[in-house]
Protein backbone atom coordinates (compact mmCIF):
# COMPACT_ATOMS: atom_id res chain seq x y z
CA UNK A 1 0.00 0.00 0.00
CA UNK A 2 1.60 3.61 -1.06
CA UNK A 3 1.00 6.51 1.42
CA UNK A 4 -1.48 8.18 -0.88
CA UNK A 5 -4.22 4.66 -0.64
CA UNK A 6 -5.78 5.98 2.78
CA UNK A 7 -6.07 9.32 0.85
CA UNK A 8 -7.83 8.36 -2.26
CA UNK A 9 -10.84 7.66 0.11
CA UNK A 10 -11.36 11.45 1.43
CA UNK A 11 -13.36 12.32 -1.39
CA UNK A 12 -15.97 10.11 -0.54
CA UNK A 13 -16.04 10.76 3.01
CA UNK A 14 -16.09 14.11 2.21
CA UNK A 15 -19.34 13.42 0.26
CA UNK A 16 -21.47 11.42 2.71
CA UNK A 17 -20.21 14.12 5.32
CA UNK A 18 -21.93 16.94 3.14
CA UNK A 19 -25.03 14.66 2.46
CA UNK A 20 -25.46 14.42 6.62
CA UNK A 21 -24.95 17.53 7.21
CA UNK A 22 -27.91 17.94 4.99
CA UNK A 23 -29.69 15.79 6.40
CA UNK A 24 -29.22 17.26 9.79
CA UNK A 25 -30.19 20.74 8.89
CA UNK A 26 -33.30 19.49 6.97
CA UNK A 27 -34.27 17.44 10.09
CA UNK A 28 -33.36 20.29 12.18
CA UNK A 29 -36.12 22.81 10.11
CA UNK A 30 -38.47 19.94 9.97
CA UNK A 31 -38.45 20.10 13.84
CA UNK A 32 -38.64 23.69 13.91
CA UNK A 33 -41.94 23.67 12.07
CA UNK A 34 -43.59 20.93 13.84
CA UNK A 35 -42.89 22.45 16.97
CA UNK A 36 -45.19 25.17 16.49
CA UNK A 37 -48.10 22.32 16.98
CA UNK A 38 -46.55 20.39 19.85
CA UNK A 39 -49.51 19.17 20.97
CA UNK A 40 -50.31 16.87 17.52
CA UNK A 41 -46.90 16.45 17.04
CA UNK A 42 -45.28 15.39 19.85
CA UNK A 43 -44.48 11.83 19.09
CA UNK A 44 -43.43 12.81 15.98
CA UNK A 45 -41.10 15.42 17.33
CA UNK A 46 -39.42 12.90 20.08
CA UNK A 47 -38.92 10.23 17.06
CA UNK A 48 -37.27 12.84 14.42
CA UNK A 49 -34.49 14.04 17.80
CA UNK A 50 -33.71 10.37 17.91
CA UNK A 51 -33.40 10.40 14.57
CA UNK A 52 -31.05 13.94 14.42
CA UNK A 53 -28.70 11.53 17.35
CA UNK A 54 -28.21 8.84 15.39
CA UNK A 55 -27.06 11.41 12.56
CA UNK A 56 -24.90 13.37 14.88
CA UNK A 57 -23.40 9.99 15.49
CA UNK A 58 -23.06 8.99 12.49
CA UNK A 59 -21.25 12.58 11.66
CA UNK A 60 -19.26 11.92 14.47
CA UNK A 61 -18.02 8.39 12.91
CA UNK A 62 -17.35 10.04 9.33
CA UNK A 63 -15.36 13.12 10.80
CA UNK A 64 -13.48 10.26 12.58
CA UNK A 65 -12.83 8.32 9.97
CA UNK A 66 -11.63 11.18 8.35
CA UNK A 67 -8.94 11.60 10.38
CA UNK A 68 -7.95 8.36 10.68
CA UNK A 69 -7.51 7.81 6.90
CA UNK A 70 -5.56 11.27 6.92
CA UNK A 71 -3.34 9.58 9.84
CA UNK A 72 -2.76 6.40 8.15
CA UNK A 73 -1.62 8.19 5.18
CA UNK A 74 0.81 10.30 7.21
CA UNK A 75 2.14 7.91 9.03
CA UNK A 76 2.94 5.26 5.81
CA UNK A 77 4.53 8.70 4.42
CA UNK A 78 6.58 9.35 7.10
CA UNK A 79 7.75 5.96 8.17
CA UNK A 80 6.99 3.59 5.83
CA UNK A 81 8.52 0.50 7.09
CA UNK A 82 5.66 0.72 10.06
CA UNK A 83 2.51 -1.16 10.37
CA UNK A 84 0.44 1.59 12.30
CA UNK A 85 -0.62 2.86 9.56
CA UNK A 86 -2.45 -0.31 8.46
CA UNK A 87 -3.79 -0.35 12.01
CA UNK A 88 -4.96 3.18 11.68
CA UNK A 89 -6.41 2.69 8.65
CA UNK A 90 -8.57 -0.48 9.93
CA UNK A 91 -9.45 1.84 12.36
CA UNK A 92 -11.05 4.08 9.91
CA UNK A 93 -12.76 1.57 8.16
CA UNK A 94 -14.55 0.76 11.58
CA UNK A 95 -15.66 4.07 12.05
CA UNK A 96 -17.34 4.77 8.72
CA UNK A 97 -18.38 1.25 8.97
CA UNK A 98 -20.22 2.38 11.74
CA UNK A 99 -21.30 5.55 10.37
CA UNK A 100 -23.20 3.87 7.06
CA UNK A 101 -24.98 1.57 9.97
CA UNK A 102 -26.33 4.54 11.71
CA UNK A 103 -27.49 6.22 8.00
CA UNK A 104 -28.93 2.69 7.44
CA UNK A 105 -31.03 2.50 10.61
CA UNK A 106 -31.81 6.65 9.67
CA UNK A 107 -33.32 5.97 6.55
CA UNK A 108 -35.18 2.91 7.07
CA UNK A 109 -36.51 4.96 10.49
CA UNK A 110 -37.24 7.54 8.75
CA UNK A 111 -39.87 5.76 5.89
CA UNK A 112 -41.00 4.50 9.40
CA UNK A 113 -41.48 8.24 11.03
CA UNK A 114 -43.00 9.85 7.83
CA UNK A 115 -45.71 7.21 7.86
CA UNK A 116 -46.65 7.72 11.24
CA UNK A 117 -46.16 11.74 10.26
CA UNK A 118 -48.68 11.25 7.56
CA UNK A 119 -51.18 9.89 9.85
CA UNK A 120 -51.58 12.98 11.94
Amino acid sequence: MEWYGPLTVMPAIGLLIMSTSNFIISLNNEITELSNDKERCSLIIVLKVEQLKKLGIANAALYASSLLFLIAGLSKAIAPGNSLSFYVMVGGVICTTVALIFLFIHSLKSIQIRQEHLKI
